[in-house]
């Protein structure tokens, strides 16, 4: 089974030169977090099973553990290892001051309900806080797609 991870596209105005992998490139099987692109957001892929860690770069997808900070299975989301998720209302910003907040917490998401533009806190055990937003709905051939931007902590 693979683990897809794709960036979300840099700004135009992306300071800084650098080299950048060929598109289409395959990754090169080393545990190297995603990239993220300018302001902090990563689009990560999770296949059933799978989930992610928050650090300091940039979430990290891994197969089930007990280390994992979010987690997905056949039909729900959720917070694992002490972390909570927020629910946020359409018209709430997702900011840092938001998440931290806001008390509406929820333990799990199912599938069915993550549709396009959907958008929640999500606080890991630590207090390291980001914000999930779905770009796609749902459980696309299999996987949900989540974009997942580090806010800060608590």
């Amino acid at each position: 089974m693979y683990v897809t991870v794709t960036p979300t596209a840099p700004a135009a105005s992306a300071p800084g030169p650098g080299a950048s992998p060929a598109p289409g490139s395959s990754p090169s099987g080393s545990s190297t977090p995603p990239p993220q692109a300018p302001g902090g957001a990563t689009t990560l892929t999770l296949p059933r099973d799978y989930g992610f860690r928050l650090r300091e770069a940039a979430p990290t997808v891994e197969r089930r553990s007990d280390a994992l900070d979010f987690y997905r299975d056949s039909s729900t989301v959720w917070a694992d290892n002490g972390g909570r998720i927020v629910a946020l209302e359409p018209q709430e910003p997702g900011t840092l001051d938001t998440c931290r907040a806001i008390t509406r917490f929820i333990v799990k998401v199912p599938i069915a309900s993550l549709q396009t533009g959907t958008r929640f806190c999500f606080e890991t055990g630590k207090g390291a806080l980001a914000l999930v937003e779905v770009p796609k709905d749902g459980s696309e051939g299999g996987f949900v797609v989540l974009k997942v931007t580090l806010l800060g902590a608590r």
